[in-house]
This record gives C-alpha cells, sequence and structure tokens, in this order.
C-alpha cells in the first residue's frame, strides 16, 4: 500500500470515530431521558438469545439448533480470529485462512466459490453484515466479536424473520449496552499486539463504547496486519418508545499469504512459513448504524422496526487466480427490519413483519502484468481490465408467525415467507469476452466474459414449521423441518468466464428434517440433533467453467454438545460432529461422474474437547483438544487430506477485584497441520499451514 494511500486510509477511519465520539458524548445522554421500559418478553431465567426471533428469549424455549457463547467462554478464548470462537460450537466447521481470511462452514462443507458464501448470513445484532447480493466468504472479520457479549449460531434454516441466506446456518454477534469498564492489553508470537478498551456511560441512558486494535507480524514471511474496529450501543426511551442505536465500524490492512504448493509441503517445517505471493494483500473497511425503535401498543401488542443503513469497500490480490488479478468492491445501501406481535391470549401469539432493503454495489477486476505460466494462460488470461460492472439490488419479505401453546408441554410455531429479489445490472465495459481494447484473446477466446445489461428477479415463498415439547423440567424434545432459499449472488450472475453470455440461474432451495433433545441439569447439560438436509438446484462452476444450476446434494449429520460438571470446580465438555455430505445428481468432472461421491472438504467427523478446572483463588484453566478428521480435496475423490490432532492451554489469574492476568499456550505441541488442504489441477494439493505453536499474554483492569 502507497504511503498516501495508508495516509488517506487512516484520516478516514480517524474522522469516522471522531465523528462518531463526538456526537455519542454530546447527544446521546440527553436524547433518551426516560426511564427503559420493560420489555415485551417472556420471563428469562436462563439462556437469553435474539438469533431467532429478533427479540430476547430464553433458548431452550425455542424448538431450533441454537448454539450460543457466553462471555466468560468469549474472554478465556481471547480469539484472535472469528474462527477460534466459533468452531468451539457443534455444527460449525469453518476453515482459516491467513490473517483474518476464513472460509465458512455450518452444518455444510466448506464453502468456496464465487457466491458460495449465500449459504449462510453472518450478522451483528441482527443486522447481516453484508448486503443482500454480495457476499463475500470473509465476512466474518467484519463483525466486532472480540468484545461480544455473546455469539449466536443457528444451524440449519433459520426461522422466517429471516429468509435468503439464511441456508445453512446464521450466526449473530451480540454487544451489550451495559459492560464493565475495562482495558485490556494481549501480546503474544510474531510481533502480535492487541489493545481493547470498553467504556460505558449513564444510568437510566446507558451507552457503551468498544474499541479493538490489532497487530500482528504474522508467523509467515509479508504476512502482517494491522485491523481497528469500534462500536457503539445504547439504550433507553423516548415517548414510549424503547430505543436501541448502534454502530460498527471496521478496518482491516493485511498482507496475505497464500498457499503452499506440494504434497504434504505443511509438514515440512523449512517451507512452513514461506511465502509464495508476497505482493498478495487485502484492504477493507466496513460501516454499520442502525436504530431499533420498539412499542407497547398495547397490552397484548408491540411493534418492532429497525432501520439500518451499512456501507463496505474492499480490494485485494486475488493470489489463487493465474494472473493475481486485483479485485476491488464496494456497497452501499439501506433498509429496515419490521414486525408487529399480537399476543391473542397466554398460549397464542401472532407475528408478522415487512422487510426491505436496497443496494448498490461496483465491482472490477484488473491484472497489471502479464500472466506466467503456460502458453494457454499466458493467451487467454491478459493484463488490463477483466470486469467493471454495478448492480442495483432490491429486496422485500413478507412473513408471518404463530406461535401456540397448545398443551402446557406442547408448543408448535408455524410460518411462512415470501421474499422477491431484484437485480438491475449495468455492465460498464464490452459485452463479451474480449481484451478490455475490444482485441480477441488467442485459444478460442479471453478466460473472462462480461454478460449484457440485464435484469433479473427471484421469488420464493419459504414455510417453515416447528414442535417444542418439554418431557420433563429438566429434558425437552424438539422437531422441525423447513424449505428454505437463497437467490444468486451478482457474481454468480455477472462475473462470467469462457463462451458463457448469460448465466440462467434459479434460486437454491434446501428441504431440512431436524430431531433434537436437551437436557438441563446441575451435573450434566446435554444438546443433541439429528438432521437430514437436501440441497436443490445447487449453483456449480461445471467442466466447461459455466455457472449452472440443477446440481443436488444430500446431507445427513449428528451434533452432540454435553458438559459434565465433575465437581463444583472442575467440567468436562464434549463437542462431537458426525456427517456425510454427498453429490446425488450426474455432473462429469475429469471423466469421472461424481454422484454418489463424498463432498469435497466435508470432513465425516471434527470435534473437540474441553477440561475445565476453576479454584477459589482466582484461577482458572482450560485444556481443549481439537480433532479434525479426514477429507477429499476434489470432487472425483482422488485427493485426499489425513486430519489432525492440536491442542491449546488457556488459563487465567484473577489478583484482586479488578485485574486479570492470562497465558494462552496455542498448538502446545507445535504440530505440523494444515487449517485448510485444497487441490486444484493447475497446483495439485495445495495447503494453508496451521500455526506453529505460539503463546500469548494477557492483563485486563476493570475500573468505575
Amino acid at each position: 500500500m502507497s504511503p498516501k494511500v495508508r495516509l488517506f486510509m487512516l484520516e478516514k477511519n480517524t474522522c469516522y470515530l471522531s465523528t462518531l465520539l463526538v456526537v455519542t458524548m454530546l447527544f446521546a445522554p440527553s436524547v433518551f431521558s426516560e426511564p427503559a421500559a420493560e420489555p415485551f418478553v417472556e420471563s428469562v431465567t436462563e439462556e437469553v438469545v435474539t438469533i431467532a426471533t429478533r427479540r430476547p428469549i430464553e433458548s431452550q424455549l425455542l424448538p431450533n439448533n441454537i448454539a450460543v457463547l457466553q462471555n466468560e467462554a468469549i474472554q478465556r478464548v481471547s480469539a484472535t480470529h472469528g474462527q477460534e470462537l466459533l468452531n468451539r460450537l457443534p455444527g460449525v466447521n469453518f476453515q482459516r485462512g491467513n490473517g483474518q481470511e476464513s472460509l465458512p462452514s455450518i452444518r455444510s462443507p466448506v464453502l468456496t466459490g464465487a457466491g458460495a458464501c449465500g449459504n449462510l448470513l453472518i450478522m451483528e445484532e441482527g443486522i447481516p453484515v453484508r448486503g443482500f447480493g454480495f457476499c463475500n466468504v470473509n465476512e466474518l472479520f467484519d463483525t466486532h466479536f472480540e468484545q461480544a457479549g455473546r455469539v449466536e449460531v443457528m444451524r440449519g434454516a433459520n426461522t422466517v424473520f429471516y429468509g435468503s441466506n439464511a441456508l445453512a446456518g446464521s450466526v449473530n454477534v451480540v454487544l451489550p449496552a451495559s459492560a464493565p469498564n475495562s482495558v485490556g492489553l494481549d501480546l503474544g508470537s510474531d510481533n502480535f499486539s492487541r489493545a481493547l478498551l470498553s467504556i460505558g456511560y449513564g444510568d437510566e441512558t446507558r451507552g457503551h463504547v468498544y474499541f479493538t486494535s490489532a497487530n500482528d507480524g504474522g508467523y509467515r514471511d509479508d504476512s502482517a496486519y494491522t485491523q481497528q474496529k469500534f462500536s457503539w450501543r445504547q439504550e433507553g426511551t423516548w415517548r414510549g418508545w424503547q430505543v436501541q442505536p448502534g454502530v460498527t465500524l471496521t478496518h482491516l490492512d493485511q498482507n496475505t499469504a497464500g498457499f503452499l504448493t506440494g504434497l504434504d509441503s505443511y509438514r515440512d517445517k523449512q517451507q512452513l512459513r514461506r511465502n509464495e505471493d508476497p505482493e498478495a494483500y487485502r484492504e477493507s473497511d466496513s460501516f454499520r448504524g442502525w436504530l431499533r425503535l420498539q412499542h407497547h401498543l398495547s397490552a397484548s401488542e408491540q411493534i418492532q422496526i429497525t432501520p439500518y443503513l451499512r456501507y463496505t469497500d474492499m480490494r485485494f490480490l486475488q493470489h489463487f487466480l493465474p494472473g493475481d488479478p486485483l479485485e476491488e468492491n464496494h456497497q452501499q445501501g439501506f433498509g429496515w427490519q419490521s414486525s408487529y406481535q399480537k399476543q391473542f391470549s397466554d398460549d397464542f401469539s401472532l407475528t408478522v413483519g415487512l422487510d426491505a432493503e436496497f443496494g448498490q454495489g461496483e465491482l472490477t477486476q484488473s491484472q497489471a502484468n502479464a500472466t506466467q505460466g503456460s502458453a494457454f494462460l499466458q493467451a487467454t488470461v491478459p493484463a488490463g481490465l477483466h470486469y467493471d460492472y454495478g448492480v442495483n439490488s432490491q429486496q422485500w419479505a413478507l412473513f408471518s408467525q404463530a406461535d401456540w401453546q397448545w398443551h402446557p408441554q406442547w408448543r408448535l410455531s408455524a410460518g411462512v415467507r415470501f421474499e422477491s429479489n431484484r437485480y438491475d445490472y449495468d455492465n460498464h465495459m464490452l459485452n463479451g469476452r474480449t481484451r478490455d481494447d475490444g482485441s480477441e484473446c488467442g485459444f478460442g477466446g479471453c478466460r473472462y466474459s462480461r454478460p449484457e445489461d440485464s435484469k433479473d428477479s427471484f421469488n420464493h415463498a419459504s414455510p417453515k414449521l416447528s414442535l417444542h415439547y418439554q418431557a420433563w423440567e429438566d429434558i425437552s424434545f424438539y422437531f422441525s423441518a423447513s424449505d428454505a432459499f437463497r437467490a444468486p449472488q451478482a457474481t454468480e450472475l455477472y462475473r462470467l468466464q469462457r463462451e458463457q453470455q448469460v448465466a440462467d440461474l434459479d434460486i437454491v432451495k434446501a428441504q431440512s428434517l431436524d430431531f433434537g433433545m436437551r437436557i438441563r441439569g446441575d451435573i450434566l447439560n446435554v444438546d443433541l440433533s439429528v438432521y437430514d438436509l437436501k440441497y436443490d438446484n445447487l449453483i456449480i462452476r461445471d467442466s466447461d467453467f459455466f455457472n449452472v444450476d440443477g446440481a443436488k446434494s444430500d446431507s445427513q449429520g449428528i451434533e452432540i454438545d454435553a458438559k459434565l460438571n465433575l465437581s463444583s470446580r472442575f467440567s468436562l465438555r464434549w463437542v462431537a460432529n458426525w456427517a456425510q455430505h454427498e453429490y446425488s445428481s450426474d455432473q462429469v468432472l475429469s471423466g469421472v461422474n461424481i454422484n454418489g461421491n463424498k463432498v469435497d472438504t466435508a470432513p465425516k467427523f471434527f470435534g473437540s474437547a474441553y477440561l475445565h478446572w476453576q479454584f477459589e483463588n482466582g484461577f482458572d484453566s482450560e485444556l481443549e483438544w481439537q480433532r479434525m478428521g479426514a477429507y477429499y480435496l476434489d470432487p472425483e475423490n482422488q485427493h485426499r487430506y489425513p486430519g489432525h490432532n492440536v491442542w491449546h492451554w488457556r488459563s487465567s489469574v484473577q489478583a484482586g477485584e479488578d485485574l486479570k492476568f492470562s497465558l494462552r499456550v496455542l498448538n502446545v505441541f507445535d504440530q505440523r497441520y494444515a487449517q485448510r488442504a485444497d487441490y486444484t489441477g493447475f497446483t495439485g494439493e495445495r495447503y494453508f499451514p496451521g500455526e506453529p505453536r505460539a503463546v500469548h499474554v494477557g492483563v485486563r483492569y476493570q475500573f468505575r
């Protein structure tokens, strides 16, 4: 990054933060001056979540697969990457790339490809971090997970409160408006440093400001990054309305280390720190602001409206593609979430809602230098501009959900969501697969193809049904069935290759059945889930490099999250996942029909175990074992990663009422393993190597 660009980014982010701090301090405490009203929710005594209904509700009352990381666990992990947190939960298998990059997976193979990220919904405070149609597989780094009060994950399709993208799973990061004032400092291997600040204000009107700044030298050559995050939360009342505004800004400046190529290259200590793509980088900025308004129309009626704004800007060198082209994209938009709830009786309620979002996105891909490699690559991947287009998007959704407690032990929820999604695409370049000056490429044409301007729309109705049975005080069962969907992403429709001029794509659908059991006791807590998930009309890139739909896959799995309190000081937790993901439609790749093959990057087993102990003198410690099973690297099932075992140890000691020291040793036995393994016909086996043993120390001070 040039000095001028660095200075501009610094000035821009400083301006954001300064302006927001001034507004917060001058206006926020005085605007919302009335005492906070009691929330219109069921009495909550245990784990409270908002990921399913946008309002606080006790998780054990929901007939859904929801797992939660509470603040105590978040502080213990003190994650430097969101993957360290999420992979502690059942069904979650995010694979870490380099720096802050990752590839997501919830009840699915690890998601790759232009629009595969559309299968998951990543949110903060219930607001998606990316706009409709413009997802990014790395968007987890746009959340402020480092200072979260809790992180919620729903495996499988979400409720009717969310639509497109809430297909295989959802993540919601929650930062509270009220938390202890604190300052923290972390230092670690490879010149890692991080400062965290948490400051609250107000009494009847409460607010909180969070700031995190991290710098990492990287354990591989030329892989340093710096990242800053700022969040503001507040809650109060104004003229009978419960008001909860919030803002999050993030900035990432990262030098990226690419794949290590060569069979088992991750095992070679001499190669471990080598970076084959020293010129690669990623810069990303994001802003989200929202205002959640809630009002009681009567004792039995409630309305909630949440308008929001969103802006993201990213540029990164695509080191994983021939020619290392540069992608620049930005999106801006606004929308709202709204719902009206009517409690007809103690046993029956109805919620209806209207959501909308309007966005504008731009994407360019350009290449500065001539492509290196074979004569074919040099001829078909030219330097210059590859793509330059804009997309205006609209999303409208109408939903309804009925909740019926028809028996003291039985609770039924049924709902439907109708969603309409529209794109207006404008190509700013020449149509077709020529160079940017209109000249033809050799070997039949250029690799990249630009379709003509078009307007595309996708409509779908998605029903959901769930049943909850409280068998005994501490044991409950649930069943759910859903027909979820996602619309094609903009990159799947308009970022074409080879001879393809139009991507005639339709929505991706997923039909799922889910059965679960929960045990809540003083000694034993268990969450058990069994699911069957069938994907229909999956969007893939075929052997001709066309984006096509019509593919199918079947997934079945068992998830267990069990915690045993051995005594008042010792506990043992086990998280295990067995799953089978198979292609279930004909597709020929490299002469092989993959129908019936295992889906690549989908381990049959993965899980972890945790031994936790704490003593009255303030000492707290945890030993973690992570097990990753074997998985195939290609759809043809001809290349395989054998899996790995990794151990981590975390401990802390409370030195007085307000001071805490911590020590974390990651990869205790310095295991050689791959965070991600992959295979391509151009490179063969390639890997993101796991980080060698790393030691982190930290200190936290709470003040009043």
